[in-house]
């Protein structure tokens, strides 16, 4: 037996590190982002930059407004993002669900007021996933399960230049954990020189191995922003550059799946021509010298930069009004380019992504009563993936976003935080095959539909001093 070709390593190794392009459980956000970050943002349909939350988050949604606030604040908080997704086959007509367990992106903020300024931190989580699906599932040899988890941490610094005015803005670190495990299908592999096991009668999709990549990454960016009044109006923007990850270490590793399955005889594999146990035969695929033993990898992406801006107004009695439009650099997201250390160093290549720049819209309201404050919003995010682009991995769609929240008051210096966020989506056509040419289009690839829901469970504790 040949060994198999090497776009067995290229699939693994690419869409494991494209795990950084990926979610199901990014849910309310473009893309592979997460805008869970801050309860009050959340439950204001994340129209935070015009006019800011008052607690620490404000250092992600808008640096220059933590030079408003006042003494010193704590924000404590996390997200949990229950997702059901799934997908409905044309051929068959059997709907495959996904397998996604609830994610919990933390964060954690801090702010001091410094005379006319402010020095503050914010630990916080803006893009990640985890996309599974059970073991049956047809799209497994593209991607089974996908995790990524990318943690910023910003120093930030604010400073009220007028009475109206505020700027502020720090760098950003960030680093980035992509997971993988894809099965690999034995018919496409090549058996004896120019013959396929699917020639020798083995069904299209059949598993004979799994895949599992994992790999790591740093970069440096900054987020900047700016806030201002005028009397019951305000105006601010923000804006967080893109973030290159090189992940110069990433680890695949090879497990070999039993068949069960026998290649009859008068076969062309076998020198006699006998019948052939087919998982020994295998065997020798996985062992020391074998195509399939544990390699590393490499490849790089980045993080799209971020630009909003957006206004309020607060010239009703207790109620703050507000409207944010974000745009998103996802154009980024061309290709993804591929280096192996192992069998497959030869080979070169980028998987085909074509993700253009997306637009977010984003309204929010509150109202207090007392001590207490409600929330509504409403946010509707436009996908960046183009329509032969909706796959396993990411099965990226528009969203709706309907969100509440409500502010509880402990005591003077403790405030408890709750929202909430649903994910509506009307459900797109994708593919679970891997692209392979620029020329292919999505009526070519696609063979099914997504569908995709959330909900999201936000809660904070805010605490001043």
């Amino acid at each position: 037996m040949r060994p198999p070709p090497v776009s067995v390593f290229r699939t693994a190794a690419w869409i494991a590190i494209a795990a950084a392009a990926i979610p199901a459980a990014s849910a309310s956000a473009q893309g592979f982002g997460l805008n869970e970050v801050g309860t009050c943002a959340v439950s204001r349909g994340f129209a935070a930059t015009g006019t800011p939350c008052d607690d620490a988050s404000t250092i992600f949604w808008n640096p220059a407004a933590a030079a408003e606030l006042t003494g010193r604040s704590l924000s404590i908080g996390a997200s949990a993002i229950i997702v059901k997704g799934s997908f409905r086959q044309d051929s068959t007509g059997r709907k495959y669900p996904s397998n996604i367990a609830p994610a919990l992106p933390p964060d954690f903020f801090a702010n001091v007021r410094i005379g006319k300024g402010s020095v503050g931190l914010g630990v916080y989580v803006p893009y990640g996933l985890t996309s599974q699906w059970n073991d049956d599932f047809p799209g497994r040899f593209s991607a089974l399960r996908a995790a990524l988890q990318t943690i910023y941490i910003q120093p930030n610094v604010a400073y009220q230049v007028t009475d109206n005015w505020s700027i502020g803005g720090g760098p950003v670190f960030g680093h980035s954990t992509v997971d993988l495990t894809q099965a690999i299908d034995l018919s496409q592999q090549v058996a004896a020189p120019g013959i396929t096991f699917n020639q020798l009668g083995i069904a299209y999709r059949t598993e004979f191995a799994r895949a599992q990549v994992h790999g790591t990454a740093n970069a440096v960016g900054y987020n900047v922003g700016v806030h201002g009044k005028y009397g019951a109006w305000s105006i601010g923007a923000r804006y967080i550059s893109a973030l290159k990850f090189n992940y110069d270490n990433a680890t695949a590793k090879f497990s070999q799946t039993a068949t069960g399955l026998t290649i009859p005889q008068g076969n062309p594999v076998s020198p006699t021509g006998s019948a052939i146990p087919l998982d020994a035969f295998l065997a020798s695929e996985f062992a020391p010298g074998g195509p399939l033993v544990n390699q590393g990898a490499s490849s790089e992406i980045t993080h799209p930069w971020q630009l909003q801006g957006g206004i309020g107004y607060d010239g009703f009695a207790g109620t703050k009004l507000s409207a944010d439009v974000a745009r998103l650099g996802w154009s980024s997201f061309k290709t993804l380019p591929m280096t192996f250390t192992g069998g497959a160093a030869a080979d070169g290549g980028a998987l085909l992504e074509d993700y253009h720049d997306s637009w977010s819209y984003r309204f929010g309201a509150e109202h207090k009563i007392m001590s207490w404050t409600g929330r509504i919003g409403y946010s509707y995010s436009q996908t960046p993936a183009p329509d032969q682009t909706v796959t396993p991995l990411l099965p990226d769609m528009n969203r709706r976003n309907f969100s509440a929240g409500l502010v509880i008051p402990v005591t003077s210096m403790y405030k408890f935080d709750l929202g909430y966020v649903h994910v509506d989506t009307p459900g797109r056509r994708g593919r679970i095959v891997e692209r392979t040419s620029e020329a292919q289009t999505a009526a070519q690839l696609n063979s099914g539909s997504y569908a995709l829901r959330a909900d999201v469970i936000s809660a904070a504790l805010n605490i001043t001093f």
